[in-house]
């Protein structure tokens, strides 16, 4: 026991003395010897109470450990009561008194300090942004930790009635607490200080702010993404960490909100052009705008498309065939550090996981899947390789790290296949369809084709699985943003409407122009898809009426310098109706050469 012994005593023998308990000196010696370490005996706790309400002791801390209760006094001295049966005394602790109940009934009310309050202090400097009707939550502390303090107490001041404190909660740690801020749906664009006050304790300033300062009302949700300090994002390989990101819906209403690292992405869409996209890496799942829940997430810049749609009218295409699985997105006003950063398409990030690219993870003792692999001239990975055969890039996206078994295992099946689709004999015997999903690989091909997708032909961004016992499977599909759904007579490089995909440096060139089989299988899936595909003009109507408002900000802030897509000095609509023809000549260029000639 903490408690000097010799005082210990003395409270004791005074209190078995009032109590008029009669024992020798000796005896009493030896009871209080008894109890220099511990008090587990009611009798003794009662008196020994008792004298400490008639020395108006102070208890200025209690601790509860596993088996007692540990009183300690403001002038120093302390007493560790055993309790270790549960049964001999509960403790009750308000803002200024201790209430012990011993187990036969009697209780008692100590005094415990009121330790005055002499500051309140925010956990951040950042700004506390309110969507219309939303909440908030501010953190912030109160010095000294035990100081006296009632929730209630709190109030905030400010002089505009655009928000108000809703709610007052204390965390799990001594002297935190959150304040829930709540705008009052009277503006939507507002920047005001505010302070908390209790017992005329003020805190320090900080700003209040609406998420729609910045002019923002176009109908689209508002992705608010800050990193620590305000730090620039100036990598694609290093994260970012410590960022924190607020995801508010069109009505103002919080869709998400966590914390993340961020980094760049992308090839030239990162290193040569002005609007930055990034990737984000959520610290823990999430999902966002009905997405599935994940850790990472895309912001597509989009800069290069005057229509900014590209990408979401091939991926719709993509859902209209049978490919296991396409990306999601959605359109979004990105805020960087306080920053406008125009029109984004926030969507799922190409993974291994069972709500994306749904095949086994790959572990370090399996050879045989699942490989996430991507095929791309960038050949920028750590992990790549060129096939033997036919000079193809490979590299291995996920995992983005392999053993020299796995790495093996792919070379091999990799040459395996091409083997079997460029020896003329293996070929004629379709051997490579032992290597490749086939019904994968035409409706990976017709997405690509009707989007006039000529990255294929170099090839950058196609992306092929391989599960376990599985074979290579086309998709999903990937990057559409340029020299995509251009009209032939607006087109440099195509004298008439062809094939767009069936260049010599990728697979499809000698399967779809010499494998009848193969053709007879795309005219399958066509027929089965036709009148899904024949709906993806109005998609691109009706989703081009949501991003009017969006794109005059957009284009206003990041005017295009290259005439990749044909359509740079249109207007926003002039744009989309240039897509929607490419679409729709396409479309039926590819329908009358698949019924009449496969």
């Amino acid at each position: 026991m903490a408690t000097n012994a010799s005082t210990l005593k003395l409270f004791l023998l005074a209190g078995l003395m009032a109590a008029g308990v009669l024992l020798s000196c000796d005896k009493v010696e030896e009871r209080l010897d008894d109890l220099e370490h511990r008090v587990s005996n009611l009798e003794t706790v009662s008196d020994w109470i008792q004298q400490v309400i008639r020395e108006n002791k102070i208890i200025s801390e209690v601790r509860e450990e596993s088996d007692s209760y540990i009183l300690s006094f403001t002038d120093g001295t302390s007493l560790t009561i055993d309790n270790s049966g549960g049964e001999l005394v509960s403790i009750q602790i308000n803002q200024n008194t201790v209430v012990i109940t011993l187990a036969d009934g009697q209780s008692y009310t100590l005094p415990l300090v009121n330790t005055s309050l002499t500051g309140i202090v925010l956990a951040t400097t950042r700004p506390a942004k309110l969507g219309l009707g939303a909440t908030t939550v501010v953190s912030f502390r109160i010095n000294p930790s035990n100081a006296g303090f009632d929730v209630k107490d709190l109030t905030l001041e400010t002089d505009c009635s655009y928000f108000a404190l809703e709610e007052v909660r204390q965390t799990e740690a001594e002297g935190e607490y959150e304040a829930v801020l709540r705008d009052l749906s009277v503006s939507s664009d507002y920047d005001e200080d505010a302070y908390f006050a209790a017992k005329g304790i003020r805190s320090n300033a900080f700003r209040v702010m609406s998420n729609s300062i910045y002019g923002l009302n176009t109908g689209l949700p508002v992705v608010v993404l800050d990193t620590p300090d305000a730090a620039p994002i100036v990598s694609k390989e290093v994260w970012l960490e410590g960022a924190t990101v607020t995801i508010y819906n069109p009505d103002g209403s919080i869709d998400y909100e966590g914390s993340l690292s961020v980094k760049g992405r992308g090839n030239s869409t990162w290193t040569q052009f002005p609007k930055k996209p990034y990737a984000m890496k959520l610290d823990s799942k999430g999902e966002i705008l009905g997405m599935k829940k994940h850790k990472r997430w895309c912001l597509l810049a989009n800069w290069m498309d005057r229509t900014l749609i590209r990408n979401a009218v091939a991926f719709e295409i993509s859902r209209k065939t049978e490919l296991a699985w396409t990306p999601s997105g959605k359109f979004v006003e990105l805020i960087l550090n306080g920053e406008h950063k125009g029109n984004y398409y926030l969507c799922e990030q190409v993974k291994v996981d069972e709500n994306r690219v749904n095949i086994t993870e790959l572990k370090k003792t399996s050879v045989e899947g699942g490989y996430l692999m991507e095929v791309d001239a960038w050949f920028d990975e750590a992990y790549k390789f060129r096939s033997p055969v036919h000079d193809v890039p490979w590299q291995f996206k996920d995992p983005d790290e392999v053993n020299q078994a796995q790495f093996d295992y792919m070379y091999a099946y990799v040459e395996a296949f091409e083997r079997s689709l460029y020896d003329d004999a293996l070929f004629k015997a379709r051997d490579y369809t032992n290597y490749i999903d086939c019904d994968s690989w035409v409706d990976w091909w017709l997405v690509n084709e009707l989007a006039q997708n000529g990255d294929v032909n170099q090839p950058k961004s196609i992306y092929i699985s391989k599960d376990v016992g599985g074979k290579l499977v086309a998709g999903p599909v990937w990057d559409f943003d340029w020299g995509t759904f251009i009209p032939v007579e607006f087109n440099p490089s195509m004298d008439k409407i062809n094939y767009s995909c069936r260049g010599p440096k990728f697979y499809l060139n000698r399967i779809c122009i010499e494998d009848p089989q193969f053709r007879a299988l795309a005219k399958e899936h066509w027929m089965r898809f036709r009148s899904a595909l024949a709906e993806i003009p109005a998609y691109i109507d009706s989703l081009a009426a949501t991003l009017v408002a969006s794109d005059a900000i957009n284009i206003a802030m990041w005017p295009i310098d290259r005439t990749t897509n044909q359509d740079v000095t249109l207007s926003y609509m002039d744009a989309v109706a240039r897509l929607k023809q490419a679409y729709t000549e396409k479309f039926q260029w590819l329908d009358n050469i698949i019924i009449n000639t496969y």
